[in-house]
């Protein structure tokens, strides 16, 4: 009347009973590819086993723990100050191996990402980009990414880390900052154009300077050339072709001067 008695659920309280133990008491476990577990008894490390299989371990007292040897990637988001004092939002990305699971475990756990590699990748990239001008960091990208690599890489080697790779995801400034380099490169832009025009102008200028001193130096050698021979030289063209013009009849002269029709007489 007021439920049902709980002998009728007897079974099924049983098998939940059966499954607890069974899970607390499992004797074995598994090793996939490219982990290494740690077996563990009462706290204690007491092998460490890297080949993939199934593996025998002490009901109750003995437990596992799972560290990954395969290449890892860790992602970061932090923001840092340039040498001239401008603020810069940086997202990274990590590529890391572990090199000992077994000493890592024992010198910072299983946490090691947020322990040693986060804090580890933002104080080199801080100390870094310090160096950088926050024109010269857009300039030098690359240049700013291997000098914090080198740097992250010495620091993780020491803690059995390996640093694979590391990369600027992206490398964003302050809005003011950019409409300063904005207005920069569009001054340095019309600094360049005007530049150019002013150059152009002054190479115009020479080539008309030119131009007029060899015309002036043309004209000379021209006024020069023009001697009394010369003259003389152009009456003489002058009077042949006349001749070569005239039809060979006299021209109709009167009063006693006629030189001409006296040649021909006395010829």
């Amino acid at each position: 009347m007021y439920g049902t008695p709980l002998y009728q659920y007897r079974y099924l309280i049983y098998f939940l009973i059966f499954i607890a133990i069974l899970g607390l008491t499992f004797p074995f476990y598994i090793v996939n590819p490219g982990f290494t577990a740690l077996h563990m008894r009462l706290g204690k490390i007491i092998k460490a086993e890297t080949s993939s299989g199934f593996y025998f371990k002490a009901p109750l007292i003995d437990s596992v723990i799972y560290i990954n040897n395969r290449i890892c990637k860790s992602t970061i988001e932090t923001t840092a100050l340039s040498k001239d004092l401008q603020f810069v939002s940086i997202g990274v990305a990590i590529n890391y191996k572990i090199n000992d699971a077994i000493e890592l475990y024992q010198k910072v756990g299983t946490d090691f990402e947020s322990v040693i590699i986060d804090p580890f990748a933002q104080e080199s990239i801080k100390a870094v980009v310090a160096k950088y001008t926050a024109e010269d960091l857009i300039q030098y990208r690359h240049d700013a990414k291997d000098k914090v690599f080198n740097e992250l890489k010495a620091r993780l080697l020491p803690l059995n880390i390996t640093l694979i790779d590391f990369n600027f995801v992206h490398s964003d400034f302050s809005p003011e900052f950019i409409k300063a380099v904005e207005e920069k490169q569009i001054a340095l832009q019309n600094a360049i154009t005007a530049k150019n025009l002013t150059e152009k102008v002054k190479e115009e200028t020479i080539q008309a300077k030119n131009r007029a001193e060899a015309e002036a130096y043309a004209l000379k050698i021209k006024k020069e050339s023009v001697t009394t021979q010369l003259i003389e030289l152009k009456k003489a063209e002058a009077l042949i072709k006349a001749i070569e013009k005239w039809d060979g009849k006299l021209p109709n002269v009167t009063g006693s001067n006629t030189p001409f029709l006296n040649m021909i007489t006395e010829k």
